[in-house]
């Protein structure tokens, strides 16, 4: 009988034994049949859209299995400018080959030979020959972190090969400019769409009844939703609040409402996210101005950026707000009701610049078509947690 927490719930690799299977929306097919249709149809690029810590790559490992998937980051491209040679790195066949070359001079005495020793760098062949031999399939995450100069040339790049038996997915997250790969016109045709919808509470839950049955625990139901709220339609953290539940109750077995909070602060702790709060914080410079501050219900003063941070923590947790949302949480906050929406839309066009000046790691909201996106559903769970 398995015993220990740490060998049933994975946050950070395959769950072997509290994997779950999803049904694709609309449709009375899994996702893993999704992925394996698609992957049988040559000639076709796989492209998996969904929000972060959602279990893309998972699946991934699910239906092809680690030893046949070679991993890729979009973000490996942030300085690798040639596609090929960096994924010649990465599956670790040397992209150079020696040839040899003999002159000879003669004279009337003696015959002097010399070979002189050049090097040629090999063309993408290499690469595509040794993925078909070894029924290899290329995962290219965050796609959305490459470059656009850099996505376009890999998207040109993947078109050929495909053609030829290359078989390769790109994930990505919704919300972002996706044009290289969705609205490639030389891609109409050729490219299969995965789009994972977020996970229900429902399917959430059953990661923690295959867990804690394992562990020979009987939970009660209201506890389990609640784990399940509180991974905001992440598989990831309702793994990881599994896990640390664990941890928390090593000389006791009782789990109670206070255990889950007590699991989702010590979850958030190691999660990397402070100096992105600072910096949504701070806000654009001031030149020196100090910011006017808004009366809170709770007593507290805030400027806006400190005021949307915390609306946008809320709950209920939600990884989609449009503008007329954000208002009312606002609203709901605020002891008098003197803040316009164009405040606040001006307030999050200037997040939306701040970030993009930023690593990946800071690309966590988006602000389009007066919604603000949270892209990593981590952050979230950290303003809820750590602040």
């Amino acid at each position: 009988m398995v015993n220990k927490f740490s060998e049933v719930f994975k946050p950070g690799t395959y769950p072997e034994m509290t994997y779950v299977s999803r049904h694709s929306k609309h449709t009375q097919y899994t996702y893993e049949e999704r992925l394996k249709q698609s992957l049988a149809i040559d000639g076709y690029l796989t492209y998996i859209v969904g929000p972060s810590k959602i279990g893309k790559t998972v699946l991934c490992e699910s239906v092809i299995g680690q030893k046949n998937m070679v991993a890729m980051s979009g973000n490996d491209f942030s300085k690798e400018h040639d596609f090929w040679s960096g994924l010649g790195k990465k599956i670790g066949i040397s992209m150079t080959a020696e040839i040899s070359e003999e002159n000879s001079a003669f004279s009337e005495n003696a015959q002097r030979a010399t070979t002189i020793t050049k090097n040629y760098f090999t063309t993408k062949d290499k690469v595509v020959s040794y993925f078909k031999e070894y029924d290899k399939v290329l995962v290219l995450d965050d796609f959305h972190y490459a470059p656009p100069a850099i996505q376009y040339d890999i998207a040109c790049q993947l078109k050929e090969v495909i053609r030829t038996g290359f078989k390769a997915i790109v994930i990505s997250l919704p919300y972002r400019s996706d044009d290289a790969i969705r609205l490639n016109p030389d891609l109409t045709g050729r490219l299969s769409v995965i789009e994972i919808e977020p996970w229900e509470l429902s399917e959430l839950k059953r990661i923690a009844d295959k867990g804690f049955s394992k562990l020979n625990i009987n939970l009660d139901d209201n506890i389990i939703s609640r784990m399940a709220n509180e991974s905001i339609h992440s598989p990831q953290l309702m793994q990881s609040i599994c896990l640390n539940i664990g941890l928390l109750t090593e000389k006791s077995l009782e789990i109670t409402d206070e255990t889950v909070s007590e699991s989702c602060r010590f979850t958030c702790m190691n999660l990397p996210y402070g100096d992105v709060v600072r910096i949504l914080k701070a806000g654009p410079p001031t030149r020196g101005q100090q910011r006017l501050r808004y009366e809170l219900q709770d007593g507290s003063k805030r400027d806006i950026y400190s005021l949307i941070l915390k609306v946008l923590a809320d709950n209920p947790p939600s990884i989609k707000l449009s503008i007329e949302e954000l208002m009312e949480r606002i609203r709901n906050n605020m002891a008098d009701n003197i803040l316009k929406q164009q405040k606040v839309k001006d307030s999050l066009k200037n997040w939306k610049k701040l970030l993009e000046t930023q690593g990946s790691l800071y690309h966590v909201l988006d602000w389009k078509d007066d919604t603000i996106y949270v892209l990593d559903n981590m952050f979230l769970f950290y303003i809820r947690w750590g602040l």
